[in-house]
């Protein structure tokens, strides 16, 4: 027993080696590893006491790391699909003080190529909003910014 703890928390500690994790992807990832349950949640207290996982860290360095490049529904749902909790969502969004607006204007930029978005038509305006509407930004926004930049 004492054995496949260890063994166990050798593996979860290799895992976080690579990247940062969330509690449930560790777990899940022990899991499938082939470790029991108590072998799990040895493992998770074990690395847990040293702070090498911590959801909340997690879902601020994710938001900041993507507040960018994708919209905040986006971002949202990635967390929501790592199973961070609702509230660490939350604190991590109002940290990072996270707005949709730069990540549209990048977006508008790249889609641009060398046009100025003055001399846009209307069709050519419709259809980067779809394109940006796609990727999760909200439509009021993504126009707000498209008449900003002319």
């Amino acid at each position: 027993m004492e054995n496949e703890n260890l063994a166990c928390r050798k593996k979860a500690m290799s895992l976080l080696n690579h990247r940062d994790r969330t509690e449930w992807e560790l777990r899940d990832r022990l899991s499938v590893a082939g470790f029991d349950t108590e072998e799990v949640e040895d493992a998770v207290e074990y690395v847990r006491s040293f702070h090498y996982i911590d959801d909340l860290r997690f879902a601020t360095r994710f938001v900041e790391a993507y507040r960018e490049r994708r919209s905040i529904r986006r971002i949202r749902q990635d967390l929501v699909n790592k199973h961070i909790p609702e509230e660490y969502i939350e604190i991590a969004f109002e940290e990072a003080q996270a707005d949709d607006s730069s990540a549209i204007r990048r977006e508008i930029k790249k889609r641009l190529s060398d046009k100025a978005p003055s001399e846009l038509s209307e069709k050519e305006r419709q259809k980067i909003a779809m394109g940006l509407y796609r990727k999760g930004f909200q439509t009021a926004d993504i126009f707000r910014e498209l008449d900003a930049m002319q």
